[in-house]
């Protein structure tokens, strides 16, 4: 009956089931096998292998926003209007996905000037864009960009308390983003510089994430509800994504000797809608502003190498499905442990003691075997802990049972 009892509030003993499980959740060592995060209840359970990191390069397109030496722009330097060709031009290429890595932010332009850029980004499958975030003694609401980024705090698991706080942007964008725009750091304000590269970043109840992180969110082709923290331990993108490590502070801590590859197609701005690029295959791209002028309106710098960076990190691969075993049948075996336990009853204590040793094993080793040949899965701590209740309840009472029976 305890284990009845046990089997139906979800969560309760999963610690149990997760220490006697053949399936670890064991971070990001390579060669483990870890469980996709499922909300609620379920019946089925599909578990995938950790890899090696790739070393492929990412398959992106780099349009650079140069001086425009040619005079090719028609509204000047770096103008919302541009950009907006620019991504025109890209759209009409075939990317589908952008990320864009320079500071948004004309407060001298009109409204109607700005409103050709977010008509342009509502083209595309997803877009990313950045900007800086501090903390100050006031706080701002969350924008609604950095908001669709977001996850609640209360989802990280081991909690958020030693994440950076922030309250409000450093340089805040001039577009009314379109509901296809997902809005990330690039800097913390607030914090001290360091080698390692913050993650994620905690506005009130809100987990934010930097532009990065958000960018290689969308080259795996997910959104952010599905991006699970762990605490100190690392940053899962989706289910078949990459496994960040991360510090107790969300800190990623990259390998000094990482050497991005080349990326596979690079342009400038002025020239996204020439010939030369007709034909890519990439869906991926990135503006990046390089020139000597427009290198001001850059928040990343070197975006693709970050990118690649944070790409080279183990992920997930392949996937096999574990049925859980009919309710049914989980109610037999329960009832048949209960039967065992009574029936022991009359023994005596080293054969009662045996007796319950060995079928504690022998579940064990039938869950094991359901797993590794047929793939079925049951919680073991309901059997477990209604094997040791009748256990200990047949040790007390044993006693008073055999005098009866005499």
């Amino acid at each position: 009956m305890l284990g009845l009892f046990v089997w139906q509030p979800a969560g309760e003993f999963v610690w149990a089931d997760n220490l006697l499980s053949p399936v670890k959740n064991e971070a990001f060592a390579i060669g483990a096998k870890i469980e996709d995060h499922t909300i609620g209840d379920t019946r089925q359970r599909v578990i995938r292998e950790v890899a090696p990191p790739s070393h492929a390069a990412l398959d992106y397109v780099i349009c650079e926003i140069d001086d425009d030496p040619e005079q090719v722009n028609a509204f000047g330097l770096y103008h919302p209007a541009d950009l907006a060709i620019t991504l025109h031009n890209l759209q009409q290429q075939g990317v589908t996905r952008v990320f864009l890595t320079s500071h948004l932010h004309w407060p001298n332009r009109e409204a109607e000037e700005n409103a050709t850029l977010a008509t342009a980004m509502r083209q595309f499958e997803s877009v990313v864009v950045t900007a800086p975030l501090r903390r100050t003694l006031s706080s701002e609401p969350l924008p609604p960009a950095f908001m669709l980024a977001s996850i609640p705090a209360s989802e990280v698991i081991g909690g958020s308390e030693l994440f950076p706080a922030v309250n409000s942007l450093g340089i805040s964008p001039n577009i009314d983003f379109p509901q296809n725009t997902y809005a990330g750091f690039n800097v913390l304000e607030s914090e001290k510089p360091s080698d390692s590269i913050p993650m994620v970043a905690r506005w009130n109840d809100r987990i934010v994430f930097s532009s990065v992180l958000l960018a290689l969110m969308q080259n795996n082709k997910i959104t952010p509800e599905k991006i699970l923290i762990q605490a100190g331990e690392f940053i899962r993108i989706g289910n078949s994504g990459n496994i960040i490590p991360i510090d107790q502070f969300g800190n990623f801590h990259p390998d000094p000797l990482f050497a991005a590859k080349s990326p596979p197609r690079r342009i400038t701005s002025a020239l996204s809608g020439e010939s030369s690029i007709i034909g890519a295959t990439q869906r991926n791209a990135i503006l990046t502003a390089t020139g000597n002028k427009t290198s001001e309106f850059e928040a990343i710098g070197d975006p693709y190498f970050k990118l690649s960076q944070l790409a080279h990190t183990p992920r997930v691969s392949g996937a096999e499905t574990l049925k859980r075993i009919p309710s049914w049948l989980e109610s037999i075996l329960i009832v048949d442990i209960s039967i065992l336990a009574a029936w022991l009853l009359a023994y005596n204590s080293l054969r009662r003691n045996t007796a319950f040793l060995i079928a504690l094993l022998a579940i064990w080793l039938m869950l094991l075997i359901l797993y590794h040949t047929l793939h079925y899965w049951s919680p073991v701590s309901v059997y477990t802990l209604t094997l040791f209740s009748g256990w200990i309840l047949c040790n007390i009472l044993a006693k008073p049972a055999r005098r009866a029976l005499v």
